[in-house]
């Protein structure tokens, strides 16, 4: 087997191999390299350069190096107060540094005093709100069901259902917390597809997690 045909081996095993890889930035330099030794045996092994596979892979190999650009770029460091620091170092860290600062950009932080109503019991639901640092309660026909602290969500179930509030959550103690406008966040997920199904991900298993406590409970 001359040397020619071994990187036509290799081009075509590289992308088997692809096909097991689960990290984007390894496969899409996995896919640079196959189209580099296809370019290589499509030009040295037939009577003439087959210049359309050629010119296809050299097109493949162009997009995969755009693409690594930009996973590059949504990973460098980025500056961050110690609030988002520790958000994203504790919920978000499936997200890169630069996407959690789009959906922290697209939030604003808001002090909500004992009492405070932050949803009610079938009425709809404007805004998400994640807890940074306090308790609420939440109530399903005035009976206490359940306590949400740090780093949990309220107004979740609404935001995945579109449907009216299932219970009423007060604030019990003053509490600090992230506040999204469902309608602009959503907006900004469908914009960004990664990012929508890490925070669909997120609040789902926050939806689950409520769902086994009440199971519990009862």
């Amino acid at each position: 087997m001359d040397i020619a045909t071994f990187v036509g081996h290799l081009a075509f095993g590289l992308i088997a191999f692809s096909y097991l890889v689960k990290d984007i930035m390894y496969l899409r330099i996995l896919s640079i390299v196959a189209s580099l030794f296809g370019m290589f045996f499509n030009y040295t092994v037939p009577a003439e350069p087959l210049w359309l596979p050629i010119g296809w892979n050299a097109i493949f190999v162009m997009v995969n190096i755009y693409h690594i650009s930009v996973l590059l770029y949504e990973k460098r460091p980025v500056q961050m107060d110690d609030k988002n620091t520790e958000l994203y170092n504790t919920l978000f860290k499936d997200l890169t540094p630069v996407e959690y600062l789009k959906i922290s950009k697209a939030a604003c932080w808001k002090t909500y005093e004992s009492g405070d109503v932050l949803i009610r019991q079938l009425h709809l639901v404007p805004d998400l709100i994640l807890i940074y640092n306090g308790t609420v309660e939440v109530e399903v026909d005035g009976n206490k069901v359940a306590e949400l602290r740090d780093g949990q969500f309220v107004g979740e179930m609404s935001f995945l259902t579109e449907k009216s509030a299932t219970a009423t959550c007060i604030v019990k103690h003053p509490t600090e917390c992230l506040v999204w406008k469902q309608q602009e966040f959503k907006d900004l997920l469908k914009r960004n597809p990664s990012l929508y199904f890490t925070i669909q991900s997120l609040l789902s298993a926050q939806v689950s997690s409520n769902l086994v406590s009440s199971s519990k409970n009862n």
